[in-house]
């Protein structure tokens, strides 16, 4: 039988020994003071956070303050408060775009327009005011002192960066206006009807733009001359503002008959002298074909459409010439032929649909006669009503209807359409 051994005293101590060295090995609970250092920490950590997140609240309300603030003294036209409230944001927030545009723009509305200048211009395209800041830049170059393509390149940025605002259109359609260049005030109605960024005065220039004169517009043209590298366009662009004030002013005369009279000589021998001194100019040689039409001259008109370039074929105004011309001649084919491809290029041009209307009553065909010599009525009618307004700003409803049906009578469609719509909302 097996005895058992107790273990020794030496046994039992090494034994206890291991236990001790085991148990010592397992990790110390954190002191109290550990504890209470972490959480410390710790609460210092969400009091930073805390300030920091209370400090952006805090600068995000007193930015919307400014900025509400800045609004109102907009709407309310009060430029002086806006300069103010204006320069404290800017010394809050330096560098703040919008604080820098409502800077700028009160300073233009006080007349300060090197300060406007200086605040406006480091503007970034991508930032929500750049449209706006284009369109303060374009009305502070619209002058003598700049060729009139720098207003022109900032409001087509204006409109790139913002379709949906009208104020740039506007101020495009007159540039357009302003220098004669007909050709683009089309597309840029349409872009505009397509954005329902359109105004009502907008059509005038689509509908009538050879009677919409500018006072200044001759002296703006001989200034510019002078500070061109090439004065030819704008020297063409002085003496065709001359003849169309002459022209608009054949039946309410502002001067005696002898003034009028003296006048025509004068400008008969300016276009000589400057067709002599650019001979290839084209709005030079349409000048001339005019001219040689109110005059009777069928053959001079011959000579001079045959000098037009290739380049101006998109034109209209060369085909409604050699239409005329073989009116006169009683060509009636040619001109039916010429005439339509003038209203083609331009339907509105309503003279050119009387003329077409006259040529085809001769060729026998009754009922497209009508329709065209009605149209052409119909744009007299509209033209004369447009001569008597004070502003193209003030449109009639009367005239808005006349402009609606002379739309659709055209088969302009998208014209007549919008036409309709702002008729419906009561918009003049």
């Amino acid at each position: 039988m097996k005895k058992h051994v107790r273990p020794s005293q030496r046994e039992t101590a090494n034994a206890k020994t291991t236990r001790g060295d085991s148990f010592s090995e397992r990790p110390a609970l954190p002191s109290r003071q550990a504890q209470l250092k972490w959480q410390h920490g710790l609460a210092i950590v969400c009091i930073a956070l805390a300030i920091l997140v209370g400090r952006h609240v805090w600068q995000r309300s007193r930015v919307n303050e400014f900025r509400n603030a800045a609004q109102v003294a907009t709407e309310s036209q009060r430029w002086g408060h806006l300069a103010s409230i204006s320069k404290m944001w800017m010394e809050y927030r330096p560098g703040d775009p919008e604080a820098r545009f409502a800077a700028g723009l009160a300073a233009y509305m006080r007349g300060d327009e090197s300060t406007a200048r200086d605040l406006l211009e480091p503007i970034e395209p991508e930032l929500p005011m750049f449209a706006e800041r284009c369109v303060l830049m374009a009305k502070m170059t619209s002058d003598a002192e700049h060729l009139p393509t720098v207003p022109v390149d900032y409001l087509k940025q204006a409109i790139e960066s913002n379709p949906s605002l009208t104020e740039h259109r506007r101020l495009l359609l007159r540039q357009y206006g302003l220098t004669f260049q007909q050709q683009a005030i089309a597309p840029l109605v349409i872009d505009a009807v397509a954005n329902e960024a359109d105004t009502p005065a907008m059509y005038v220039y689509l509908l009538a733009s050879s009677i919409v004169t500018y006072s200044d517009g001759e002296t703006f043209a001989s200034q510019w001359a002078e500070l061109a590298d090439d004065p030819e366009s704008y020297l063409v662009m002085a003496y065709r503002h001359a003849a169309q004030a002459k022209r608009l002013n054949e039946t309410g005369l502002d001067t005696t008959r002898k003034e009028f009279d003296e006048e025509t000589v004068r400008l008969h021998q300016r276009l000589d002298d400057l067709s002599m001194r650019y001979p290839e100019n084209t709005e030079l040689i349409l000048e001339q074909v005019e001219e040689a039409s109110s005059e009777g001259d069928a053959e001079g008109m011959r000579r001079w459409l045959a000098k037009v370039r290739v380049s101006s074929a998109g034109d209209p105004r060369p085909w409604h010439w050699k239409g005329v011309m073989h009116v006169m001649r009683q060509e009636w084919e040619q001109a039916e032929a010429a005439l339509r491809e003038s209203i083609r290029r331009d339907p509105f041009d309503w003279i050119g649909c009387h003329q077409l209307g006259t040529v085809l009553a001769h060729r026998g065909d009754v009922d497209a006669s009508k329709r065209y010599l009605e149209l052409g009525a119909l744009g007299n009618q509209i033209r004369r009503e447009i001569t008597d307004l004070k502003s193209i700003d003030q449109l009639t409803p009367s005239l808005l209807h006349q402009m609606h049906r002379y739309a659709e009578s055209a088969d302009q469609k998208l014209i007549a359409d919008r036409l309709k719509t702002l008729i419906e909302r009561g918009v003049e």
